[in-house]
Order: structure tokens, then sequence, then C-alpha cells
């Protein structure tokens, strides 16, 4: 009956017969708008019924405790299942399986509002003793907990559809590997609803007697109302129980089935198929293709010569040759079909032509084969690297001839699923994309590129793929996350090739890029097993494996695989992260001991990329990963840089220069001996949009979080004040001569200037910073203006909402209401009392500052001249001075009264305590009772409309 009242609340509401709100929640609903992901150049077709499944982030605000809170209106069929939640324990993204119904190339609206929960129905799987049934309403699959292969038992309507043991069977020489002959397999239900179920198998190929080939893990995916099945089989070879390099020949998923004198049917491109009574054998073998296959410094070429060496397509029938190999453009679109007057089973591989050597094979006695790793490949020994994992998307279809689908239909589900997106402003509202709310729109992003002359520069809508990716080639393309600028071109826009090409990339990263750790944890066990890190290959892997290109230090470019799982639940994908995780905190952690250890809390910075990178992965793993390891690894290493601090007259070290903002790095440039040299890119792009990925929820010290921010915006003013006012920035900044503009250098600052606008309201940051902005998208890559950092940059510019000042300031420059001198402060030893009014209405935080000198808002370094605009003797930099954690909840209304007690002597040591400092350290700081110390405090609000710009009237410089 609740679900009844809110669905007809929800329709009058649409239909705006009444106002949208209190009856049911309906005030928060969600609109979704359901679609196919179709890539440039793919026509759309009619789905009816099918299912959709897709991530929807939840505001804080709703604090949504539990799926059994949520419900869905447009929809009867329906499921939920939480994927994150914020740190107070509140569901952030939530999954959604839904039937829904699409008309070719349209949409179809549903909302997500408050419920009971599921639909109505009973769930999908049955645990038994020693089998898991799984019941659609249309068929009825029966999965063995042991000995595990694939399907016991496939039955639709009273139509038995297999005959006695298949398998996930391997050939390695002339011994035959089977999921079927492992005894100790395992099987069991990760989820189930009315709408999905899903059941996990685990276990090992084995032969009749000696050790295992692979690992593997298959997740079986069954939906109500269908005969339809997809096959997630991963392949694994990360046991220490057997480290080696696997050599084999083949690899497949073997059907026994009851379909007699069977045709096959198969896809030979694009609106092209074969199909015949089966002579024998029939089979399609997809060999290396370069259609949408995206190629990097000869990869391809050793990929093909490791893995495939044939060209093309090849079908076959019996003795005759349907298509021949030969033409590297020729692919299949993936699906196939084997049928008889009375059933049919409709067969596709995701992406096929680009996981050749692949394709499926079909005998007369009715056994079907999907050729994971064909049979049909020239080449019998293909090497299969330690640490690594192989995945591949498969699905089946099991119907009456008179009820079957197209197979092209079948394969579409896969290969062009059907997704759900919500509004942009919904994504950007809850901070769906690393807690960020500041995110341009697709207009505002188009508006910006048409003012800057760069109108053609778009995201590619073509869904391409990648096998092999050379991780360390040089160039502006591979110094971020491209696939996450295309996740968020993707929420802006809903085009479904940017998307896929995404999940693609990810795809690749997780299984072809990651070292995975199954029997053993990387960053525990792994300083005993590997003592250098440098070793852990074993003997000529990188010579005899197709898939052994990993990620390296600089380049780790995985932020973009969160969002990937959360848009899909795809579980494969964040298990495969936490293993990324697990490897590098033992590769820049544990495993290198105090040199390098960029985890562990030495003072090393090192190589600026890879200590980036280490800098970004722990900020990422922080937020989404889960563990309490990373909140840690976290804190040592913020720790460890904020309490660093360069001095001019040591070239060797590093540290934040608190005076002109700039953080020295001395292994960023080349510079003469005895002379520091920041390297422009590394210093003030890679370095500062590490911490993109961090927000306060990183942190267990608010203060630490406020310190790392001022920080930034002190660089922020460095490159604004010392670097920005060149035509173009140079490579190589020199910190202590003067330097001059370079033709060929123009840098993305997006991150910086964009933080400082929004800590400070003086929109400078970006009025002068644009001018630099189409030669750094030309000189460094289009897609970079998708970036987040971007992003960020573009929705200040046109919204500049910030509004920032000083309360009861000095003046002349000044921006501190003074020491105990002042009527506003009042002193009894080191606690001072301030009092104030509040100086607007609507303020939304104040942040409180103490120092033992005036403070400004930033000294302004002329790096021409090489003189300060304020003595940094006589005053401290706002943004450097010390940050007081007890401000008070501001009042809503100016002129109400405030006020705070610090003491600054606990302040002081606090400070010391947080960053581990002690008297000799280069950051200490001590408390000095003769010194009457002077109080700032900064207000911020963010104006609802567009609002007079304050920053000109105050008293900055």
């Amino acid at each position: 009956m609740k679900r009844v009242v809110c669905s007809f609340f929800m329709v009058c509401c649409i239909g705006g017969s009444i106002p949208q709100q209190g009856t049911c929640g309906i005030k928060s609903a969600v609109k979704i708008l359901v679609h196919e992901l179709l890539p440039e150049g793919m026509a759309g077709g009619n789905r009816a019924g099918e299912v959709a499944s897709f991530g929807i982030p939840l505001k804080a605000s709703d604090g949504i405790g539990s799926v059994s809170e949520l419900g869905l209106v447009g929809s009867s069929d329906y499921q939920f299942r939480e994927l994150h939640r914020y740190p107070d324990g509140t569901i952030q993204w939530v999954l959604v399986d839904t039937l829904v119904s699409v008309e070719a190339d349209g949409s179809k609206a549903i909302w997500l509002t408050n419920g009971s929960g599921n639909s109505a129905g009973s769930h999908l799987a049955v645990n038994g003793p020693e089998h898991i049934t799984v019941n659609t309403g249309v068929a009825r699959f029966v999965i063995r907990k042991k000995n595990y292969n694939v399907f016991d038992s496939v039955v639709v309507g009273d139509t038995p559809f297999l005959r006695g043991t298949g398998g996930i069977t391997a050939v390695s020489g002339t011994t035959r590997y089977s999921s079927a002959l492992d005894n100790d397999s395992s099987a069991a239900i990760e989820e189930n609803g009315p709408v999905k179920a899903v059941v996990r198998c685990d276990g090992h190929l084995k032969p009749e007697s000696g050790p295992w080939l692979f690992g593997y893990t298959m997740r079986m995916y069954f939906y109500k109302n269908t005969g339809r099945v997809r096959l997630d089989l991963i392949i694994k070879n990360a046991e220490m129980a057997s480290y080696s390099v696997k050599i084999f020949e083949s690899l497949r998923i073997e059907l026994p089935t009851t379909v007699s004198d069977p045709s096959y049917l198969f896809s030979t491109g694009p609106g092209s198929e074969a199909h015949g009574t089966i002579d024998g054998t029939a089979y399609l073998y997809q060999g290396y293709s370069s259609h949408k296959y995206v190629q990097y410094l000869g990869g391809a070429s050793m990929l093909q010569q490791r893995l495939a060496p044939d060209v093309g397509l090849k079908v076959a029938n019996g003795d005759s040759e349907v298509h021949s190999l030969g033409e590297e453009t020729d692919h299949s679109e993936g699906f196939g079909a084997m049928y008889s007057i009375e059933k049919q089973i409709n067969v596709g591989i995701r992406n096929l032509y680009g996981m050749w050597p692949a394709g499926f094979t079909m005998e007369d006695d009715g056994d079907l084969f999907i050729d994971i790793f064909s049979p049909w490949n020239s080449k019998d020994d293909i090497g299969f690297a330690f640490f690594a994992h192989d995945k591949r998307q498969v699905v089946l279809e099991f119907t009456k001839k008179e009820d079957a689908p197209l197979p092209r239909q079948t394969f579409y589900a896969i290969q062009y699923p059907l997704t759900g997106r919500a509004a942009f402003q919904h994504y950007k509202d809850t901070g769906a994309v690393y807690y960020e709310k500041r995110l341009a729109t697709h207009e505002e992003t188009r508006r910006f590129l048409a003012e800057i002359g760069l109108e053609s520069y778009e995201i590619s809508n073509v869904d391409s793929m990648r096998r092999h990716f050379v991780w360390g080639q040089a160039g502006g393309d591979n110094q971020y996350d491209v696939n996450l600028c295309q996740y968020l071109h993707y929420l802006q826009t809903g085009n479904g090739g940017a998307f896929l090409a995404a999940q693609n990339m990810d795809h690749h990263k997780m299984f072809g890029s990651t070292r995975h750790s199954d029997d053993f944890d990387f960053y525990l066990d792994g300083p005993e097993l590997f003592p250098n890190v440098n070793t852990v290959i074993p003997p000529e892997q990188e010579k005899l494996a197709f898939n052994y290109k990993p990620f390296d230090r600089e380049h780790s470019h995985d932020i973009s695989v969160p969002l990937g799982y959360f848009l899909t639940g795809d579980e494969s994908f964040i298990d495969a992260w936490k293993d990324h995780g697990e490897y590098t905190l033992y590769d820049q952690g544990s495993g290198k001991g105090a040199v390098g250890s960029y985890y562990d809390g030495t003072t090393y910075v090192g190589f600026p990329r890879i200590f980036s990178r280490a800098l970004r992965r722990a900020g990422a793993f922080g937020l989404y990963a889960s563990t309490d390891v990373w909140r840690e690894k976290i804190y040592r290493i913020v720790r460890n840089f904020m309490s660093m601090r360069a001095t001019p007259l040591d070239s060797d070290q590093d540290g934040w220069d608190l005076d002109r903002g700039f953080f020295y790095m001395s292994q960023a440039g080349n510079c003469p001996e005895g002379l520091r040299c920041n390297k422009v890119f590394m210093a003030y792009d890679i370095f500062p949009n590490s911490f993109w990925t961090y927000g306060p929820e990183n942190f267990d010290d608010d203060l630490m979080y406020e310190d790392y921010q001022d920080y930034l915006l002190g660089v922020a003013y460095h490159c604004l004040t010392e670097i920005i006012p060149f035509e173009h920035q140079v490579y190589m900044l020199a910190l202590d001569s003067v330097n001059g503009s370079d033709d060929r250098g123009e840098y993305p600052f997006s991150f910086l200037m964009a933080l400082g606008y929004e800590m400070t309201g003086d929109d400078a940051f970006l009025v002068q910073y644009k001018s630099h902005y189409k030669m750094m998208l030309v000189t460094q890559s289009e897609e970079r203006v998708y970036s987040p950092y971007s992003s960020k940059f573009i929705h200040d510019y046109y919204n500049r909402d910030i509004v920032a000042g000083y309360v009861a300031p000095v003046g002349n420059g000044r921006v501190d209401m003074g020491n105990s001198s002042a009527s506003s402060v009042a002193r009894h030893g080191s606690v001072y009392s301030l009092t104030w009014n509040a100086p607007q209405d609507g303020i939304h935080g104040y942040q409180l500052k103490v120092a033992p000198v005036p403070m400004v808002e930033n000294l302004n370094f002329d790096q021409v001249a090489r003189t300060y605009q304020y003595d940094p003797i006589t005053y401290d930099n706002y943004w450097a001075a010390l940050n007081v954690d007890n401000e008070p909840v501001p009042k809503q209304k100016r002129g109400d009264a405030e006020s705070v007690s610090v003491d600054v002597a606990q302040v002081i040591s606090a400070y010391n305590a947080r960053y581990g400092l002690s008297e000799g350290d280069p950051a200490y700081r001590s408390y000095d009772p003769d010194i009457d110390y002077y109080f700032a405090v900064k207000y911020y609000k963010v104006a609802p409309v567009a609002h007079e710009k304050t920053i000109s009237s105050l008293p900055c410089p």
C-alpha cells in the first residue's frame, strides 16, 4: 500500500497536479534517464523489458542508511545494492538494477525516491547443500558448488539444454586442464534479488593428475524473465604456490548442449553474417584486428607476435572456408548462435574484435565452445605472466527457437548495455566525482572553448580500446588520467562511446597492468618474499608473456577506476584496484625501506613525478578503498612533506618556502650545481594536482586538512605572481635568479588557479590564467579541457560566487585585526579573547589564524626585481600563519556578536605535535611569552546569485 500511494503521488508530481514536496519523500526524488550506451555511428535498437544496471549517488543530507529506505517509480521490477558510504555511515552510491523498455535511440524516465526497498517478488537464487539454483521465471539454472562445470543444468520451460559435463578448460602441451576436475572449487551467491542474481565461483583449472595451471573467478549474472546469462571470467596467475610464467595454447568455456542437428550463425562484420548446417565443426576465429584498437609505441606488434600472429578473421565450416584471414581491418562484431528447429543458444564475447585470439567453435554433436584463447590460433605457446589476471565478458541466451531473439540483440545487451543517468547537476550536488562539487557543465565547457578559439576540441565518442600500453611514454596526454575525463564527459552528455572507451581502458588497467596477489599480501608479505622491489619479476617474464606491462611509478593513472566501479557496480574493478593499492603500498612503502618510502613517513621526496603519483594514489585510496591503513598513510605522508622547509642556502633541501609559496623539489630540474630550480610541469601541475583527490574525508585532523590547503594557496599565489605574468611560462624556473618568457612553455595550472579563487574570491586567478589556456591545451592535449581540474576552473570562471573577506582588518595591506592593543583583542597570559560582529549575512565559515607578526594576504614577491611588496621580516603571509581549530559557528545575521578564546601556547604545541616536530626541526615553532601575537579572521560564503565583486574593496594587496 505504501508503494502504491508513493507511486500515485509521484505520478501527480510529474504531471504537475501537486507540488513536489511532502508525501513519501518525493521532494528528493532523482530523475534518471535510462538509455543505451551507444558510441558514434551505432544505431540504437528497441529494448523490451531489458535489465538496466547503473550506479546513482545520493546526497549526504538524504541520510539514507539502508537500501531498504529506497524506492523506484517508473518501473515495477527493481533492486538496490549499496556501493559506498559517506564517512558518517550513510549511503553515497547505490547500484540500481531494473527492468525497462526503451525505444531505439530513445530513453525512459524513472525516479529514485524513498520507499521500502526492492520490488516485490522472490529472490532468483536459492542456496542448496551442493548446488545453487537460479530460477528467472523463464529458465532454471543449476550451478555446482564443487567441480565447477559452468552449468550443471539449464532448463527452459521443460526443455533441457545441456548434457554431460562442461567447464572452463585449457590446453598446455599435451595436458588438458578443467575446472570440473577441481574438487576444492566453490560457488556462492554474491548478490540476490527479484531482478538479478550473481553467483561467484572460484577454483583452479586442474589436470587428471598433477599441479593446476590457472586459478579463476567466474561471476555469473542472471536476470528475471530471461534465459540470458552474463559470464565474467577472470583467469588468474598470481599465487605464490605456483610462482612462474604459464605456457598454454588455448582456453575455452565448454558447454555440451542438447541441440541436435545444429546450425551455426556467426557475425562476419558489421551487418554481415554467415550461417548454415554444421558440417562436423564450424568455427569463428578472430585474429589480430586494428578495428578500434589504439596502438602505442610498438605495443601492438609485440602483442601480436606473442599472442596472435594471424591477421584478420577466419570462419570455417567443415572443409569449407567461409571467410579467410589476411586483412587486419576484418573483424566480427562478436556474436554467434547455435540452433536447431527447436532450440537456440545465442552467444557473444564483449569487444571480441579486440580480444584476439578468440571466437566460437560449434560441433555437430551439439558441443559449444566459447574460445577465450582460440585453439585455431597458429601460436601454441602463449606466455601468461605471473602477478597477472585476464578478464573476459561473455553473454549466453538459452531459448526455444520460436522465442529466440536475434543473436545481435542478445550480444548488444552486453556490448551496448542499458544504463541510467541523472542530470549532471545531481552528480555535482552529491560530490559524486571525488567529492568535487564545482564542475563545469558541457555547455559551459563548449562556451569556454569557443571563447579561446578551440571549438573543435571534443572528447571522442568512439569506444576505442587498448590491450598494451607503454606507461612511461612522454607527453602531455600521459600525465593525467584521460579516462576520468571520459567518465566526466559521459556524465555531462550521455555519450556512450566516451563511457565505453573509459571502461575498456579501465579493464586494461586492472586486467593488463595491475600486479595481483591472490594467496599473499604484497604489503605485509612482500618485503620478505621480494626484499628488492626491482626483482619481483620471474626470470624472462617480460620476454615470454603477452600480458606483462604493468603500471610504472610515474604514470599509474588509476584514479578513474573507482568512478567506473560506482557507475557499473562491477566488483571485479574495485577488487583489482585494491590489489593495485596493496602493491603500491609495498613498492613505494614497506618494500623500499627508509629511502624512497613515500608512504612510511620518511623525509624523502625523491623524483617529483613519482612522489606526486604516490600522493595522488594515497588520496584516492583513502577515500574509496575503505581500509584503515590508507588513512594512516595519508597522515604520515602529508605530515612528512608539510614539515619540510626549503632554504636558499641549501640546494639539496626540499620543502616549502613560506614567504614565496613554492615547494622546492631538488630533483625536479637539472640545475647547475648549487642552484635551485623547479621544473614547472612537475612542481606546479603534477604535484598540486595530486591533492585534488584529498578532501576533508581523508583526514582525522581537520587542521591538517586546512594546513595543506593553505600551503597549496601559497603555491597558487607563487604561480600567479611569479610565473603567469610571463607571456609564456618557462619550463625550468630558477628560484634564486631572474627568469624570462619561454615560447615553448604552457603548463596546466587549472587546479591551482581554481583553488586560489575558491579560497580568496579573487578572480585574478581566473582572469589572468585564462589567457594561457589555448596554448596550454594545444601544447598538452585537447582532452585535458575535460579533466576535473579544468572543469573546476571553467565552472569557477562562469560562476564567480565566492565571497571572502577579513573581519575588522587593520588595513593598509594588513588583514589581521591586531594584537592585544586592539579593542577587539584581549590577552590573559597565553590566552587571547577575540570579539567581532558578523560582517555579512549568511556566512558559511570562519578561518582563524595566529602569527607573531602582522599578516598580509600575500607578500607578493617580484621575481624580476627580486623584491617583496611586504617585507617578510615584518609580515607573514596569511596562508602561512598557524591555523586555530575553535572558530565559532557563524551567526547568520550581519552585526551579530561573535567571540572566541585562543590559547596561543596550546595552538603552537598542537601544531608541533601534529607534525612530529621538535626543537631544531626547520618547521618547529616555539611559544614566546614576550611576543604579543596577532590574529586574523577570514570569512567565506557562496553567493546564491551573481554578486558584486568584493575583492577590490578588501584591504588586500
